[in-house]
Parts: structure tokens; sequence; C-alpha cells
């Protein structure tokens, strides 16, 4: 047990005093930090915050960054960042109305919205070859990139935009490597991938988040298979997938090195789609596995469903999302036996959520045109209640998740975002959670702070401060200070920590102890080649452990 005088809780305070004036002479101004990626990250995956954020979405976004999807291009690639359904509404919309020439245009065709376009602007392009004076050019453009940890290193390269790209990381002796090339709607990728097809009920490679957080989550974007350049080969298929898209069809074929063979096939209309998929791994009886999917929208409705057929068991599911007045409201069930899941337990579950944003808007600091103001309240409310039974063995299993949030825009620089989650199980222990983060925001700099309290088997309780600085033509910098004093694994918190780009890392705390992080980048521009340079550097000390240094670099050259 550890004892604290009084003049050392007055020495901790004025620590702590000191900290949170370097960190806010660090932040004086603005929120920051490629917010861009994590905005629509947290969008297209329907996460809550940047802790639930699927890691692919973050990749597909920041390799997106400097080459943008020119929705007005013959052919589209959909990159999960848009829906196939949604490429289909714009052949449909330009064929009869031409090209789209603003981001309002955008706003109003079937299967976007103001909210959509605003989230995805910065990685859409408006150019136009069928504007007089504007010929169809094509530019040869290559980027490298080296990245590098005390543990792990890696690299990509990519030429003609995505045409063709190759990229590989490893840490010891795990690791993950890709090449993928493209022509005209045709696409092959030799090397690590994931398959994520449907809801995700019965092809969903690689990492996936499961909780029902925000009304947006009820219902999965489709990637399609998708590149995997990550550290860890666990839970990624290792082989070749070839892809042909036309304007209203999509097949892919998909094998790979342990036995894997499959196949997918998909029709997208103005309004929605239909797809089946299919895949068997020989040598591994039992592994046959059928599915039908499909996701359709209606006047501002969003419904979505799946059939799956495999361990010679059924699984379903249904969702539908949409307005109901000044709410946005959404619903789900999930029926999954253990004979289709191949666990020791079914799931049979009902879920609902609501979503409000006021109709009065705030100007946001900084920012102009299109895109510039958000809703000064927002409001949500989701609950998941789940039965997952052990046939004789504990028949009665139940779980209810509650989840609700609010987020106030005080200022055009100020806002508060509140949480609280609620975890109750009849078999364990439940779990409560309370966060709080305070941002504030104009200008190139950037502040923001956190508490977060957890109580499962003790209480847990985290903060941290950081604040920095973001020039888009040379230089940034970011700082940050946290502690921490949570004694259970039970009550550990995850926390997103910044970093370079293809770096994504959402960590567990958990101990007595406290982090300092430093993340900094610079650019510059030689004549026809950009050069950007990203570091990291962090220090973490834990009672009773030895002290956790961790150091990164990360090149990236364009031509």
């Amino acid at each position: 047990m550890l004892f604290f005088s009084p003049g050392s809780l007055y020495l901790a305070g004025m620590r702590r005093l000191v900290c949170l004036m370097v960190s806010l002479l660090f932040a004086w101004w603005a929120w920051a930090q490629d917010e861009e990626v994590l905005r629509a990250a947290r969008f297209l995956s329907g996460a809550s915050s940047d802790e639930e954020v699927d890691d692919y979405w973050v990749s597909q976004l920041e390799a997106r960054q400097g080459r943008r999807i020119r929705i007005n291009a013959a052919h589209i690639r959909a990159d999960g960042i848009l829906t196939e359904y949604q490429i289909a509404s714009l052949a449909d919309y330009r064929s009869s109305a031409g090209d789209i020439l603003s981001w309002e245009e955008l706003a109003l065709v079937d299967g976007f919205s103001a909210e959509l376009v605003a989230v995805l602007r910065p990685f859409l392009s408006l150019a136009s070859d069928r504007l007089p004076g504007v010929a169809d050019t094509v530019r040869v453009r290559a980027s490298a990139l080296v990245r590098g940890t005390l543990t792990s290193i890696g690299g990509k390269v990519r030429v003609s935009g995505s045409w063709w790209r190759a990229g590989g990381a490893w840490r010891g002796k795990d690791g993950t490597f890709y090449g993928e090339a493209q022509f005209r709607g045709h696409t092959l990728l030799v090397g690590d991938f994931n398959a994520r097809y449907g809801q995700g009920l019965a092809f969903w490679s690689g990492f996936s988040m499961s909780s029902l957080s925000t009304v947006d989550a009820f219902i999965r974007r489709t990637p399609g298979i998708s590149p995997v350049w990550s550290y860890s080969s666990e839970l990624v298929h290792r082989g070749a997938a070839y892809t042909y898209a036309g304007t209203h069809w999509q097949a892919t074929a998909f094998g790979g090195l342990d036995g894997l063979l499959g196949a997918h096939g998909a029709w997208q209309g103005r309004h929605g789609q239909v797809g089946s998929t299919v895949s068997y791994t020989f040598g591994k009886p039992g592994s046959l596995t059928a599915a039908v999917d499909t996701r359709w929208n209606w006047r501002g409705w969003d419904a979505a469903g799946e059939v799956a057929w495999k361990n010679g068991g059924f699984a379903g599911m249904a969702a539908f999302r949409g307005p109901v007045g000044p709410v946005k409201m959404a619903f789900q069930g999930r029926v999954v036996p253990s004979r289709f899941s191949g666990k020791k337990y079914g799931e049979y579950a009902l879920a609902a959520g609501a979503e409000y944003k006021s109709e009065q808007r705030r100007a946001l600091a900084g920012r102009s045109g299109f895109g510039s103001s958000v809703p000064r309240h927002q409001t949500s409310l989701t609950a998941d209640a789940a039965f997952l039974p052990i046939p004789s063995v504990a028949p009665s299993r139940f779980q209810l998740r509650v989840y609700a949030g609010w987020q106030w825009q005080m200022a055009s620089a100020w806002a508060l975002d509140v949480r609280f989650t609620e975890r109750y199980r009849n078999y364990e222990r439940p779990r409560h959670a309370f966060r709080v983060d305070g941002k504030f925001g104009i200008g190139p700099w950037s502040a923001v702070s956190r508490l977060e309290v957890v109580q499962c088997e003790k209480v847990g309780v985290l903060n941290y401060w950081e604040g920095g600085y973001k020039d888009e033509r040379t230089w940034s910098a970011y700082f940050r200070l946290t502690g921490f004093l949570i004694d259970q694994w039970n009550d550990r918190i995850y926390v997103y920590e910044r970093d370079a780009p293809g770096n994504f890392s959402v960590p567990a705390y958990s101990g007595r102890g406290g982090a300092m992080s430093l993340v900094g980048s610079w650019k510059h521009r030689f004549r026809w080649i950009t050069l950007k340079v990203y570091l990291r550097g962090s220090w973490m000390v834990r009672v009773g452990r030895p002290p956790t240094p961790g150091l990164s670099l990360q090149l990236h050259c364009d031509l």
C-alpha cells in the first residue's frame, strides 16, 4: 500500500500546476492535428470517440491525403469511403445533369447529405474534365515513405496515384506486405489483405469495432477487399485478390495461402445494392460460408440486412436508420446461434438509438465556406440488450450496454464533450465510465483536456492535457502530459495516442504513473520534391515497473 504525506501531496499538486501551465503555453489557441482524418474516420465507422475508430478507416483516409477522390471522374474507386450505390447515384446524376460543380450540389445528390459532404470534403475533388478549356490529362506522380521505431520498421511506395502501390511493415518476426495495381476498374492485390463484406456477420477480417455507441454504427459501410499495412499479420489473409468494378456491378475473387478460396458479386443501383459472398478453406471441415447482404437508402432512411450460413447453421441481422422529425433514430436486431459462430454461446440482441442535433449552428473559428459551422448542441442515446446463453451451462446470461453523449459548441473556439457508458452483465461486475473533454481552437493552435473515470473492480482515473501548433505549410508540434491511477486491469482506460500517419495507436492504461509525449512534423518543398518528416518521442513511468521510452521516425517523399 502507498502512503502520501501532506508535503508530498503539496509537491504533487505544484508539479501538476506546472504541467498545466506548460501545456497551456503550448496550446494557447485551437484544435488541430489531422483532425480531418479522425473526424472522417469517426463518421465512417460510426465511432463516438477516437479510441473506437477502426484503424482501417484511418489508413484509408491518410492514404487519400494529397490525392482526393475525383467525383466527376469516369471511373471512381470507392475505397470504402464512398459506398457503391453512392458511386452509382453519382453516375446517374451526372448522366442527366452534368458534372457536379459545388459542394452544395453534391449534398443534394441521392445518398449524400450536407453532413456527409462536410466531413468528406477534404478527401473529395470537384475537378472536371468536361469544362471548356480543361483537358483530360494523366499526371505521373510518385510517393515513398519509410517509418521506424525502437522495435519495428516499415515502408511503402506509390506510383501514379493509386494505379500502383506497395508496402510492408515488420516488428521482430511478424509483419505484413502488399502490392496493388489498378487500371480502369481492374484491381489486382497480392499480399496481406482484409475481406470485409455485408454487415460483418460472416465476412469481416481484421479489427472490428463492436460497440453501438452512435446511431451511425448501427449500419456498417462495406469496404470489400483492402490491403493491410501493419506490424501484425494476425486475423488477416495472405494471398491474392482480383476485382472488376463496372458502372452498376462488381465481381471479386480471392484466395489465401491457408487454403482460402472465395468470391463476391454485387449489383449497385441508385438507391442501394445487393451482394452475395461465398468462401471455403480447403482442409478445414465446416468452413463453407455463404451470405447474402443488402443495403438501401431512400429519402433519408437507410436499411441494411444480411443472412448467412456457416457450420450448418443460419444467422441474420437487420437494421434501419433515419429521421423522425428532428431526431435521427436507429434500430437493429441480431440472431447469431452458437452453432453458426463457433463460440460456446449464442447472441440474440435488440438495439435502439436516437440522436438530436439542434437547428441553431455555431460558426467555427478559423474556418469559412461550406462546412464551417456545426450544431450548437448534439445529444445521443443508444442501448444494446443481448441474450448470450450457454446451453446447459448458463442459459440465462444477459448483457445491457448504454451509451449517452452530449456535445456543446459553447463558442466559435470552445467545445465541451461529455459521455457516459454503462455495461451490465448478470455474470460479472458491472462497468461504469464517465468522460469529459474540453476543447479550444482557433487558427493553427490547439488545446484539449480530458478527465475519465471508470469503475468496475475498483475506480480508475486518467487525466491528460495536450496542446500544440500546426502550420499546414511547414511544421507542427504537440505536447501531452498524462497522469493515471488505475489499480485493476478491468478498470483499464484506452486513449488514442497522436503519432505519424500509418501508426494509429490506442494503448490501454493501467497501474499508477504518468506519461509524456512530444510529436512533431516538418514539411519542405525542394523544387519538384516534397519532403515530410515525422518524429515522436515518449516516456512513461509507472510504480513498480521500469520506465518505458518510445521513439519513432517517419520520412515521406512526394514527387
